[in-house]
């Protein structure tokens, strides 16, 4: 937190101070501002995005100050230039209407300021890539004209490029991957942090530990269930991690699993809370604006992958537990889950709302906005102690800190956008991906699985699925793939590289919790995230676990499916009773991916297969233990 950060030890001086009272302010304006928008408010999308900078801008400078001398002078000429810009925004809005497309000098050189400064506050939250990233685009807009071939591009001189970066509100900075942050991420992001403020999250924990205590590894499964529902919520994978993963990953270590598998549990439960409904990390709001398919048939699209996605998990951790020999807790460890349930079931209470709202066709942020009310109501009727104003606070500067580097990242996404946009790259990218793929679908799909996720590195789920939506999910559609099915196979890729090496955020986050290495704590969390690598695969081709179909065909494949998952865990964890030669797991694996496809024949062949290689093995006499 801000304080944190700034804080040096000993009485803090007057600049901190200051600091401080500013945070506060940002922390509770934003929170007023975002509120009203999703109540009563009617702004315009580039006002919303415009005040939701401005604040997110300010922050991110406080919070991040420069450490060498004269740094505090650079710091609050940034955010009053980011404040101005903000400002100018508008002006130059209104003023499009009568002059649409003509800039003066001046406002050419506010654009181009306009960049160097969102990149310079970026960097500070997001690190070096993205902004990077962002500055190769820039190039290639400003000079592509130089390339021969497929990329070569119209002459765009730094006027026209920089001009439609900062005043496109349609995929310019403050365009529609910035909307997406203040519409509706930043809302279930503060919806999050209050929840958590009322005790939800311990209960979650309480809750998920008493329903999986008495199994091996029974606080692994807690950290599995308790960080789907805290992720599905949250629109930032690493930033669940560092919320839920502060109370599962420390008790996971204390019961015996390793720290790299400990860190691996939560980051991959906490990212695959993107994929799963209702929230879907508000992506699902976010696909129904693009798409234009209703928001009930994505969610209900999206149920059986992700319940797949967790099921694997779920069997993983029972294997390695079971492998590693992790005991159970102890029944004196565990509560009653009657009285884990009587004690804090009114916390579904924010959910039921959030849930029943939207199935009644209000809008996201409305019912995002009741359900935030329902979580205070419900906060002071179970913890009246916590909802001090002092802890409101804190909440809310949590819910700041939650959306700055989701507002940074989003604000870039849409630098990247624009030049793809104005460049027409996305064009060039499906093309390229469909001329290599030459009519074959399956090369077209592992192309798009490899660009999603080398494009979602480093970013939140949300931006990262904005960009493959222009750039790659066009490409799966020319193919052939249904719109529904191309956009869950980007989503699931943007989702799972947060957890993919080299640039994992969420796997980054849990490993520093964890005490353990990146690289280690990645390579267990690919094994634990398996099923999400294969899944989307199977449903481009399989559309009955999309819930299309008739409904004897969606439940046979969701059965078959989930037996292949648990033959999957077992063949990546590698124990069935006992631990499993690697030539059995070899022989597993096969088996898992069958009972995923459509032909029953193969079907019963993965089944058959599996059961007898695990029969033979644990049955015949002399076989050696190896793993």
């Amino acid at each position: 937190m801000a304080e944190n950060q700034m804080e040096t030890g000993g009485e803090k001086t007057l600049g901190q101070k200051v600091a401080d009272i500013v945070v506060a302010v940002i922390a509770i304006g934003m929170a007023l501002f975002h509120l009203y928008a999703a109540s009563l408010g009617a702004f315009t999308p580039y006002f919303q995005t415009s005040i939701h900078w401005a604040f997110v801008g300010a922050y991110i400078v406080i919070t991040r100050p420069l450490k060498f001398p004269g740094g505090k002078i650079i710091d609050i000429l940034l955010v009053l230039i980011n404040i101005f810009l903000s400002y100018y925004q508008l002006v130059l809005q209104d003023k499009a209407i009568r002059y649409a497309g003509i800039y003066t000098p001046m406002e050419v050189y506010i654009a181009i300021a306009a960049v160097i400064v969102t990149l310079l506050i970026a960097w500070r939250v997001v690190g070096t890539i993205l902004p990077v990233i962002c500055i190769v685009f820039i190039a290639y807009g400003l000079f592509g004209y130089h390339i021969t071939g497929m990329f070569h591009t119209g002459r765009f001189s730094v006027q026209r490029l920089f001009t439609d970066l900062y005043a496109n509100v349609s995929s310019g900075m403050y365009g529609q991957t910035l909307y997406v942050s203040a519409q509706f991420i930043f809302i279930f992001v503060l919806f999050g942090c209050l929840l958590e403020l009322t005790g939800a999250g311990e209960f979650f924990v309480d809750l998920a530990f008493s329903l999986t205590g008495k199994t091996r590894g029974g606080p692994a499964q807690a950290a599995v269930f308790s960080s789907m529902l805290m992720g599905t919520i949250n629109g930032s994978g690493a930033a669940n991690v560092v919320t839920t993963g502060t109370f599962t990953i420390p008790l996971m270590k204390k019961v015996g699993y390793k720290p790299s598998m400990a860190g691996a549990v939560e980051a991959v439960a906490s990212s695959g809370g993107q994929i799963m409904p209702p929230v879907m990390g508000a992506v699902a709001f976010l696909m129904s604006e693009i798409t234009g398919i209703k928001y009930s048939r994505i969610a209900l699209a999206a149920f059986i992958p992700a319940v797949l996605y967790y099921i694997t998990l779920s069997a993983t951790v029972y294997f390695s537990a079971r492998k590693d020999n992790i005991p159970a807790a102890e029944d004196a460890q565990i509560k009653k889950i009657g009285a884990v349930f009587k004690a804090g079931w009114l916390y579904f209470l924010p959910l039921v709302v959030l849930i029943t709202l939207l199935i009644n066709n209000y809008s996201v942020k409305r019912s995002a906005f009741f359900a935030i009310i329902a979580t205070l109501i419900v906060g002071f009727i179970k913890n009246r102690a916590n909802m001090t104003p002092q802890k409101l606070l804190k909440a809310l500067k949590s819910s700041v800190e939650g959306i700055a580097a989701i507002a940074a990242a989003c604000i870039l996404a849409g630098i990247v956008m624009d030049v793809i946009n104005v460049t027409g790259l996305g064009l060039k990218i499906s093309g390229i991906i469909i001329g290599i793929a030459n009519g074959n679908l399956m090369t077209a799909l592992i192309l798009s699985f490899l660009t999603s996720l080398l494009l979602g590195m480093g970013l939140p789920t949300s931006a990262a699925y904005m960009i493959l939506a222009v750039l790659v999910a066009p490409a799966l559609v020319k193919m052939g793939i249904t719109q529904l099915a191309a956009h869950l196979f980007i989503l699931y890729f943007g989702a799972l590289s947060t957890i993919t090496p080299p640039v994992a955020l969420s796997t980054f986050a849990a490993a520093g919790i964890a005490g353990a290495g990146m690289w280690s704590t990645g390579r267990d969390a690919i094994k634990l995230a398996s099923t999400g690598f294969i899944i989307p695969f199977v449903f481009v081709y399989y559309n009955a676990l999309l819930f299309e179909g008739p409904i004897g065909l969606i439940i046979w494949a969701a059965v078959t499916a989930a037996i292949g998952c648990v033959i999957l865990a077992t063949s990546v964890i590698g124990w069935a009773g006992k631990n499993l030669h690697f030539i059995v797991r070899i022989i597993l694996f096969p088996c898992a991916v069958l009972l995923f496809t459509t032909p029953l024949l193969f079907n019963l062949a993965g089944f058959g297969v599996a059961f007898t290689a695990i029969a033979v093995y644990n049955l015949v006499p002399g076989l050696k233990k190896r793993s």
